[in-house]
């Protein structure tokens, strides 16, 4: 019996799902006082031991630990100071339940904290392709699935390689609505409100 191999699409949709239950996964460990012992650095970590967190850990030392200002804060202070918090929000035992019909506050923070950090580990773990086929005035229907997801991957490639970050200050200083912008733009605004 042979196997049929995923379409990109499938792909694409096979790592979304991956990519979000490893972080959100990767969030909730910290529920546990111990979770930050195998985080890895800036804390300390066996030599042998494999971080516990390897997105939010590779995330944390691509772009926090780079920061001016906190690119020269002392070891110290991450071994010392910032782990005994993490290890006190831990050990806070925050309600992770539904408390009188709501969310409790640990599964909201973590959900949010989870969906605000997938977009740039995407990007790190899977990259943004620099060429498209894409012309400048392609038509999007902001009616079409199929059309709205070329439109979003179209408009990230723009803000990374291209003009779009410019385009858009130019276009919102020029229109009011976004009926006005670009079809480009239309579309994968129609992304980001159905996503």
């Amino acid at each position: 019996m042979t196997k049929d191999p995923l379409s990109p699409q499938q792909a694409h949709a096979l790592f979304d799902v991956l990519a979000h239950h490893e972080i959100y996964s990767e969030i909730e460990r910290f529920k546990y006082p111990d979770a930050i012992q195998n985080y890895g650095h800036p804390f300390p970590i066996d030599d042998e031991a494999p971080s516990t967190s390897p997105i939010l850990q590779s995330l944390f030392a691509r772009f926090v630990l780079e920061l001016p200002g906190i690119k020269s804060v002392a070891p110290e202070f991450w071994r010392e100071r910032c782990k005994l918090i993490v290890e006190k929000l831990g050990a806070a035992e925050l309600s992770e339940s539904y408390d009188k019909g709501a969310i409790g506050s640990r599964r909201t923070l973590a959900t949010a904290i989870s969906t605000i950090i997938e977009y740039p580990a995407r990007g790190c773990l899977a990259g943004v392709t620099a060429h498209s086929n894409e012309s400048e005035d392609q038509e999007y229907d902001i009616y079409d699935a199929d059309d709205v997801m070329r439109a979003w991957d179209q408009f990230c490639r723009e803000l990374v390689h291209g003009q779009m970050v410019d385009n858009l200050f130019d276009a919102t200083a020029r229109m009011g609505k976004i009926e006005e912008h670009t079809p480009l733009v239309q579309a994968a605004h129609e992304y980001m409100l159905v996503k």
